[in-house]
C-alpha cells in the first residue's frame, strides 16, 4: 500500500511509528490467541439453535431421522455408512485412515464424534429441524472435521465437498450456502468450517441438511465430524448487511478474504478506507470479496473502515458502516 506518512511532519512519523509499532504488538496477541478459523460470525447476537456433540460413549446420542446413512458399529463403515465412536483406530482399511484418539468437545470425557464415510452419489448425511428462524437475518452453520484419509495414498484421492440446504418438510430447498472441501492433511488435527446463509421468510418448520456434493466412486470421501452448530448473527431484522468482524489474508485457504453477506439489492457500492480517511478498495459487485491488498501490496495489519451504500427492490436508499480487524 503506497505510504501517505510524507504528509505528516516529522514528529507525527514518530508518533504514527511508535503508535505502529504498539498497534502491530496487539495484534500479534489477538493473533496468538484469538486466531480465528473460518470465522464470520463472531459476535452472535441470537440463540444457538443447535449444537449437536454426539454425546459421549456412556450416554450417546440417538441419530434417529438425523442421517439418510446406513448405521454400522463402531468399526470400519463403508461407502454410505456411518458410526459413532469415541476414538478412530488406523487399522481401517489397511491402515489407510488416521487414528484419532478423541473427539472435538472441549472438557467432553469420552465424547463422541461422527465417522461418514461419503456414498456414491451425492446427497445429505446429516439432517436436523428447525424452527422459528427469523427471516432475512443471518445465520451460521459450522461443525469441526478431519479428512481421515492419509496423505499420499491415493493418486486422486476424493474429498468431501460440503454445503449446506434450508429446506420445507417436503424437500423444496429454499437456500444454500457452500461449506468447502474438508482437505487431506499430514496430521488429524481438527478443522472449523462454516457458512454463512440469509434465513428465508417463512414461519413453517425447516429443515437444515449438510450435503456432500462428492459423490463418485474412488478412494477417499471419509470424515469425521463433530459440534455441529447453527446460530444466529445478528438481530432478526430485514434488509441488513452482516460484516465479519476479522479476516486474516494470509494465504493460508482459511478466511483470507472479507467477504460482506447482504440480502438481494437492487444498487451496491462499497468503499474499504484505511486510517487516514483514504479509499483503498472499492466495487459495485455484491459478489467481489476485498482480498487486503491496495495496487497490489498486502495492507498493514490493523482496523479498517467500510462503508455500504446499497438500495433494496422498491425500497429507499441504506446506508451502513463498520469496521474490520485485518490480521496477517
Amino acid at each position: 500500500m503506497v505510504s501517505e506518512s510524507h504528509q505528516l511532519n516529522r514528529n507525527s512519523r514518530l508518533y504514527l511509528n511508535t503508535l505502529q509499532g504498539v498497534t502491530i504488538l496487539i495484534t500479534y496477541i489477538l493473533f496468538a490467541f484469538c486466531r480465528p478459523v473460518f470465522a464470520q460470525c463472531i459476535n452472535p447476537a441470537g440463540p444457538l439453535l443447535i449444537n449437536q456433540s454426539f454425546g459421549t460413549a456412556s450416554q450417546p446420542v440417538s441419530m434417529a431421522g438425523l442421517t439418510p446413512y446406513q448405521y454400522v458399529p463402531p468399526l470400519c463403515p463403508s461407502d454410505g455408512q456411518y458410526t459413532i465412536t469415541a476414538t478412530i483406530d488406523a487399522g481401517c482399511f489397511n491402515y489407510t485412515w488416521y487414528t484419532v484418539a478423541t473427539d472435538h468437545t472441549p472438557d467432553d470425557a469420552d465424547g463422541n464424534m461422527m465417522i461418514v464415510n461419503g456414498a456414491n452419489d451425492p446427497g445429505a448425511f446429516y439432517q436436523q429441524s428447525v424452527s422459528d428462524l427469523c427471516g432475512g437475518t443471518y445465520y451460521e452453520i459450522s461443525l469441526w472435521a478431519i479428512n481421515l484419509l492419509k496423505t499420499g495414498i491415493c493418486p486422486n484421492p476424493l474429498k468431501p465437498n460440503l454445503s449446506v440446504n434450508i429446506e420445507t418438510k417436503d424437500g423444496h430447498i429454499l437456500t444454500t450456502a457452500v461449506i468447502g472441501v474438508v482437505e487431506l492433511a499430514d496430521q488429524p488435527t481438527w478443522r472449523r468450517y462454516s457458512a454463512i446463509f440469509i434465513a428465508p421468510n417463512t414461519t413453517e418448520e425447516l429443515v437444515m441438511k449438510l450435503i456432500n456434493n462428492e459423490g463418485s466412486y474412488g478412494c477417499g470421501n471419509d470424515m469425521v465430524i463433530d459440534d455441529i452448530q447453527l446460530r444466529q448473527c445478528n438481530e432478526c431484522s430485514s434488509g441488513q448487511v452482516y460484516v465479519p468482524d476479522v479476516f486474516t489474508p494470509n494465504n493460508d485457504g482459511l478466511n483470507d478474504n472479507l467477504a460482506f453477506y447482504m440480502p438481494k439489492v437492487a444498487s451496491y457500492n462499497l468503499k474499504v478506507y484505511n486510517r487516514w480517511g483514504s479509499v483503498i478498495f472499492t466495487t459495485n459487485n455484491v459478489n467481489q470479496m476485498w482480498d487486503g491488498t491496495y495496487a497490489g501490496n498486502p495492507c498493514a495489519s490493523g482496523d479498517y473502515t467500510w462503508v455500504i451504500s446499497y438500495q433494496l427492490p422498491e425500497q429507499r436508499d441504506h446506508i451502513q458502516t463498520g469496521h474490520v480487524l485485518l490480521m496477517r
